[in-house]
């Protein structure tokens, strides 16, 4: 499959829509196609050159698609960045030149509204004559994907054309898609599971899209859900399932016929099973199969796939012994079930199955010195094949997990960096910030990743004695990580940071050390 093909040769009848503030706007692929090699047209009127990266800082809308399919056309690599949201105009400033400065563009492609937030920004706009699709190798950078958290230095993740390939068929082998099938979606394209989950994977399939904003989706979800009485696919996060069965009222889905949707890849997050039973009974009365919940698991440095599970399966979910999650020791597995064979008890001890690996995709466990494990240990997850980017040949995730019964389970991250809304946070930037804001001494304080089932959290260690400082560092962490986000302070005498011999802290075992209860 060549997933530029539908630039030249789009299918008649195919198209998107695009959600406004009223209503929807429509246009086919033969028109977003002849758009797109418009806008690549005029990227290169501006000087860039095939193999530059090109960033785009607009929000989702047909100008962002133009302007990204353009890149593609003009053998140029687009990268996004992430529009103005809720962020300090100063954080957010910091973000797009962090980006840009890591990114070294030929343009910074923006709107009107957008253009003075960077210096020499290239307005976008459309050429009169198409370019020509120019000819890409497999090894040449199809996107610069960026992973950062809201205030951090970002990091940036060069994806093939070939290994973007592979991850698009992996997604494809996942929903089980089907010529003529339809998808919808509102997450932020500058995340992986937006971009190449959803909107690429549907684009190159020539499937009919809905678009939405992910402020519209907050506004009103069931503008979203609506679009799944006639799609088969779609994603969200685990928050997004929440939050749609709380907003939306019974008398909204009347007459809403969910037969048609077969699949839902959820993930971003660690996926607490109470979620999706929640979803799953608030929905059965439209029709909703909980077979069509798709728990996933992946990661920037594989562009998104690495396990999900099978089409039609229900999720599996399991309850453990909480003593048993020990590092290197094996898991207690107290009770398991598939979901909607029984009701899901109260939060804690129980998880959900994240599938087996896509494709070629090797899934290991791993302890603290590398050793494999056998399945049933908790160790660090790693990956291998070739959805993994880079050269590296196994992949150490940084994410805690254990395998069972063909499938994998994910704890969460090991002390170093979690999720907020799918987008991932760094704890060296939380920990600066505490610093900053607290006065307190930066070799005596350290902030540790301890992600909850549902939400975010947590620990900062301090090396000292209660006192204003906790208050100053509350605001702070719940400005960064949300009203919701559970928040442990651990206090001790000099000692209680455990670091290495250049004198990182050794966050792992301290997240270990929470876990064991120490």
């Amino acid at each position: 499959m060549n997933i530029r093909d539908w630039l030249t040769d789009p299918r008649p009848g195919r198209g998107l829509r695009i959600a406004t503030d009223d209503g929807w706007e429509s246009s086919s692929y033969a028109e977003l196609a002849l758009a797109a090699r418009r806008s690549g047209a005029a990227m290169v009127e501006a000087g860039a050159r095939p193999g530059d990266v090109v960033c785009l800082l607009m929000p989702t809308g047909y100008p962002l698609l133009c302007a990204f399919f353009g890149a593609w056309a003009a053998g140029l690599t687009p990268c996004m960045i992430t529009p103005p949201s809720f962020s300090s105009t100063a954080e957010y400033t910091a973000l797009v030149e962090a980006i840009v400065r890591e990114a070294s563009p030929a343009l910074v492609v923006t709107d009107e509204k957008n253009a003075a937030l960077v210096a020499n920004s290239h307005v976008h706009r459309e050429a009169a004559e198409p370019i020509e699709v120019r000819p890409v190798a497999d090894d040449d950078l199809a996107i610069l994907q960026f992973t950062s958290g809201s205030t951090g230095t970002p990091r940036g993740i060069p994806v093939s054309w070939r290994n973007l390939a592979v991850n698009i068929e992996c997604s494809r082998v996942w929903c089980d898609w089907q010529d003529g099938d339809s998808g919808a979606s509102w997450l932020p394209l500058y995340h992986d599971m937006g971009l190449i989950g959803t909107l690429l994977t549907i684009i190159c399939s020539q499937g009919d899209l809905s678009l939405m904003r992910p402020a519209q989706f907050l506004r009103d979800p069931a503008r979203w859900l609506e679009c799944m009485t006639t799609a088969a696919v779609t994603a969200a996060p685990p928050f997004a399932l929440e939050y749609a069965a709380d907003r939306i009222r019974p008398e909204r889905m009347t007459g809403w016929d969910f037969a048609g949707w077969r699949t839902m890849f959820v993930g971003a997050q660690t996926i607490d099973p109470a979620v999706l039973d929640r979803f799953a009974t608030a929905f059965a009365p439209a029709g909703f199969n909980p077979a069509a919940l798709r728990p996933a698991y992946g990661m920037a440095e594989t562009t998104l796939g690495v396990t999900g599970t099978l089409p039609g399966t229900r999720p599996l979910i399991v309850q453990v012994e909480p003593d048993s999650l020990r590092f290197g020791r094996p898991v207690k597995i107290e009770r398991q079930f598939r979901l909607g064979d029984a009701p899901v008890p109260g939060r804690g001890g129980w998880f959900t199955g994240c599938g087996g690996p896509v494709l070629d995709t090797e899934i290991g466990i791993v302890d603290e010195d590398g050793t494999a494990l056998a399945d049933g240990y908790l160790g660090e997850i790693v990956v291998s094949g070739t959805t993994v980017t880079g050269s590296e040949a196994i992949h150490r995730t940084g994410d805690a997990g254990f395998r069972h019964d063909g499938e994998l389970f994910v704890l969460g991250r090991m002390g170093d960096s979690l999720k907020v809304n799918g987008r991932m946070v760094y704890v060296e930037d939380l920990e600066a910030a505490v610093v900053e804001a607290t006065g307190l001494p930066a070799q005596r304080c350290v902030v540790v990743s301890v992600p909850e089932t549902d939400r975010p959290g947590v620990a900062v260690f301090v090396e000292g004695r209660p006192g204003d400082w906790e208050a100053a560092a509350t605001a702070v962490l719940r400005a960064r990580l949300g009203a919701d986000a559970r928040l442990r302070f651990v206090l001790g005498r000099p000692g209680l940071i455990k670091r290495t011999t250049s004198g990182k802290p050794r966050r792992r075992e301290l997240w270990q050390g929470l876990q064991d209860g120490r």
